[in-house]
Formats: structure tokens, sequence, C-alpha cells
């Protein structure tokens, strides 16, 4: 697995969803067949364009491939638009996007497992709170 350090807004460290021309909800496929066409349009051998170009389509296919390297530079992105946690932020979402289900709210992690929230386990004198995937290293700002 490649280890994926992000800087959101720098050129150290670009938005490889961006670089692939693709939502951070593309699919595997979706990804791929961006990660093609944009290979064949930018190579050095074929047009006459920037290597750099290139390389950054090279390196974002790397990371968005593989599922697990995904997934922690999914994290990590998130985590780096909403630094104020020092935890592994997979998403901020509202209560209003959990299901509930008598007075237990749950909402999928991309792992497959489950965010859960309980009515008793909300603080009552805040506005959000951070819950942790019952399978994975992830967590979930939610706000009230």
């Amino acid at each position: 697995m490649a280890n994926v350090n992000i800087k959101t807004g720098t050129s150290e460290f670009p938005d490889y969803y961006e670089v692939l021309q693709c939502e951070r909800t593309a699919s595997s496929e979706e990804l791929k067949k961006s990660y093609q066409s944009l290979i064949l349009s930018t190579h050095p051998d074929k047009v006459n364009c920037n290597n750099d170009r290139f390389l950054l389509v090279q390196e974002a296919w790397n990371i968005l491939r593989d599922p697990e390297s995904r997934k922690l530079y999914d994290a990590q992105l998130s985590n780096s638009e909403h630094s104020n946690t020092d935890c592994l932020l997979y998403d901020v979402i509202n209560l209003s996007d959990m299901d509930n289900c008598d007075g237990v709210y749950t909402y999928m992690c991309r792992c497959g497992s489950n965010y859960v929230l309980e009515d008793s386990d909300r603080p009552l004198n805040e506005n959000t709170v951070v819950i942790d995937c019952e399978e994975c290293s992830f967590s979930l700002k939610v706000n009230f």
C-alpha cells in the first residue's frame, strides 16, 4: 500500500480526483476510464505535453486504483479539509443524513461497516460529535 501524505490546496499534494477529472464518489471503473483517457492525452511520446502532468496522472492512479490506499487517501483528504480533529475523518454529515431506528442512528462507512450513534450518547451542550466506525479506523463528524 502506498504511503499517502496530503496537503490540499498546494501543488505538492493535489486532489487526485481533480487530477483524474472525477468525482470523489467515482467507481473504480470510472476512475480507470478517466485514467486511460488522460494517459493517452498526456503521454509525452504521443503528444507534445508537459511530462509533469503525465506523472501526476500516474501518481493519482497509483493511489486511487488500490481500494486500501484509496480509503486512506480519502480519510486523509477529508481530515485535511476538516482539520479541527486529530482522527482519520471520513466525512462530516448532519444527523438528518443518518438512518434512525428508535433513537439509534447509523451511517454506512466506506469499509462496509457502520457508524452508530444512540440518542443517549449525544452530548447535551455541543453541536457536533465525532464517532468511530465499528470496524476500521475512520471517524465521522456529525452536526446536530
